[in-house]
């Protein structure tokens, strides 16, 4: 293995911790969709993932176990109102979406899982789902399955396959596509 390949190692490894610890700054899937249209060997793209998803993993299991020892700290926050015009145009087109056949489907599914969260083992669907599909989002998800009663091993499990199979489709179907 040459120096280039090890890079490529430390940066999937890098990044992973970075998406699980701040995944609004360091973006898992822009980072998946980059390494899948660059990476020309099949074997070593699918190393690179199976690297980056254990490194994200091992992120939301730090950030589970912060959430599982901070639970007694944490308070409620009302909304404040908003700043200015834009903050206010926006809260406005949120709640218009809201109203939208689509969003409140999103919005039922959404609150259904994350009612399976306060049951130890059926939450592991809730889990998995959020890393499959995103939904609810895996950042909040991760948050509330440390503060409810959810095993660590589970939760843990279900990280990584749902991310796993994740980024492997999109991994190999952005390395397929021949215009990148």
């Amino acid at each position: 293995m040459g120096g280039e390949e090890l890079a490529l190692i430390g940066v999937a490894f890098a990044v992973g911790i970075g998406a699980a610890l701040l995944p609004m700054f360091v973006n898992a899937e822009v980072y998946v969709v980059a390494t899948g249209a660059t990476v020309n060997s099949r074997p070593f793209l699918a190393f690179l993932i199976l690297v980056h998803v254990f490194a994200t993993t091992i992120g939301k299991g730090f950030v589970f176990q912060l959430a599982r020892s901070g639970t007694n700290k944490i308070r409620m926050v009302k909304p404040e109102k908003p700043r200015n015009a834009f903050s206010a145009s926006t809260r406005q087109l949120g709640r218009r979406l809201g109203r939208t056949k689509f969003f409140q489907l999103v919005k039922r599914v959404n609150d259904w899982l994350l009612t399976l969260l306060d049951r130890p083992y059926s939450g592991g669907l809730t889990v998995f789902m959020s890393s499959l599909i995103m939904v609810p989002p895996l950042a909040i998800v991760t948050i509330l399955a440390g503060a409810s009663k959810q095993p660590q091993w589970l939760f843990l499990t279900m990280v990584f396959c749902g991310r796993l199979i994740q980024f492997l489709a999109i991994a190999f179907i952005f390395h397929q596509v021949s215009w990148f």
